[in-house]
């Protein structure tokens, strides 16, 4: 296990050197129980850090990811959030769910999402595994991959 104080250190050190402005302030927790390393960044420009629909925020996961890789000789599970961002996607996501399965169940027929990026449709897939009247698969390539509601049989 890495430190946390150390991985916070080092995604503020990286941040820096990426031109990010020292307004960013980072801290991390260490999920014992899901092996994670919670990253929380705060900053008063978001939007530089989230990006379109999150792919700037998931393209510097991936890159701090493989920085502490480099840095620690270990592979670390690392969640990145700024402003609490994914909390804010994660129930935007939970509300469209919800009102697609409204529709689905009145109209008794199958409904797509947008696209989604996998870890947003696995935040759907997981919202509704228990819903007693749909249920959910995905469709699509790449990035046009969608989650499908479907009413049960």
């Amino acid at each position: 296990m890495v430190d946390p104080l150390q991985v916070q250190s080092t995604v503020s050190g990286f941040l820096t050197r990426l031109g990010f402005p020292p307004s960013v302030v980072a801290s991390c927790d260490y999920e014992k129980d899901q092996d994670i390393y919670q990253v929380s960044l705060k900053t008063d420009t978001p939007a530089l850090l989230i990006g379109y629909h999150g792919e700037t925020l998931a393209a510097l996961q991936l890159i701090i990811g493989l920085h502490l890789h480099v840095h620690s000789d270990q592979w670390l599970n690392l969640s990145l959030n700024v402003n609490d961002y994914r909390q804010r996607r994660e129930t935007s996501l939970h509300s469209l769910a919800d009102s697609t399965v409204e529709q689905v169940i009145a109209t008794s027929q199958p409904h797509m999402l947008p696209p989604l990026p996998a870890n947003e449709r696995r935040i759907v897939h997981l919202h509704l595994s228990n819903h007693p009247q749909v249920t959910t698969s995905s469709q699509g390539i790449g990035r046009s991959r969608s989650v499908v509601i479907s009413p049960k049989a």
